[in-house]
């Protein structure tokens, strides 16, 4: 007599074909998951940023121009030759002051070495002034020479200057002191002997 192979029974069958539910319902959850969860229209955001505001600094603080330099008018009226006969042509004085550069107040010639301390031409500003600027011009250059102020034509005069060798054209820088007169005072001789100052201009500020 054959036998028969024994027959599944039904409940073990239902329990594998749930089993098989269940895992193709796990596949297609996780399939879902996988691409929810890909680079396709993903959303990353952005890293947040922050701004640090710009350093602001002050406005620079422009200086005030420098004032132009006033001119102060002045005149010649005299020679100061403490340790000579007093004259030194004085009455050529203004011919320093005219405004013309061909006339010139002129030194005594000397002839041999210039034995003095100094003579001087004697510039009248007609009141107290505080100079800061000489400009002398001279058809001999070469004399040394300085600046000096004081409140008589006669003196005592203050220097103001250093003293410097004269070109053409000379400009003294003043310190800053008061006088109605001003001096220029010349130490030493040109080549020829004779001094000349043909125009000067004084003026302050600038």
């Amino acid at each position: 007599m054959t036998r028969q192979p024994p027959r599944k029974s039904a409940s073990a069958t239902t329990r594998l074909l749930a089993a098989a539910g269940l895992v193709a319902l796990f596949g297609g959850m996780a399939f879902i998951v996988m691409g929810e969860s890909g680079d396709d229209g993903a959303k990353t955001a952005a890293p947040a940023t922050t701004t640090k505001a710009a350093a602001t600094s002050p406005p620079p603080v422009e200086k005030p121009p420098t004032p132009a330099p006033t001119r102060i008018v002045v005149t010649g009226v005299g020679a100061y030759d403490p340790e000579g006969d007093k004259s030194e042509n004085g009455g050529d004085a203004r011919l320093a002051t005219d405004g013309n550069a061909k006339t010139a107040w002129k030194t005594e010639h000397y002839r041999s070495t210039f034995h003095k301390s100094g003579v001087g031409l004697v510039l009248d500003a007609g009141r107290p002034v505080k100079a800061s600027r000489v400009v002398v011009t001279t058809e001999t250059p070469g004399y040394s020479a300085q600046v000096q102020v004081g409140d008589s034509a006669s003196g005592p005069f203050t220097p103001v200057s250093g003293s410097k060798k004269t070109a053409s054209r000379t400009t003294f820088a003043l310190q800053h002191r008061g006088g109605r007169y001003v001096v220029i005072w010349i130490t030493s001789m040109p080549a020829g002997g004779e001094a000349a100052v043909n125009e000067v201009r004084v003026s302050a500020g600038g």
